[in-house]
């Protein structure tokens, strides 16, 4: 059985979402509104905190 960490996956989740408010955040998207920059900045926090709430998780796999 192999044991893989739940926050490797958090992880990767957390990055694209980062990724994706960093880009809206230099207005190069077609999105300009102030409030879909504060949903994604809070949707990026959340994720982040899920990711280190979750850092002792493990699924297994096999």
């Amino acid at each position: 059985m192999f044991k893989l960490p739940m926050v490797i996956i958090y992880m990767i989740i957390a990055f694209n979402i980062t990724a994706f408010t960093a880009i809206l955040l230099l207005n190069v998207l077609i999105i300009n509104s102030l409030i879909a920059k504060i949903i994604a900045c809070t949707l990026t926090i959340g994720a982040w905190v899920l990711a280190y709430i979750n850092r002792d998780k493990v699924v297994t796999i096999f």
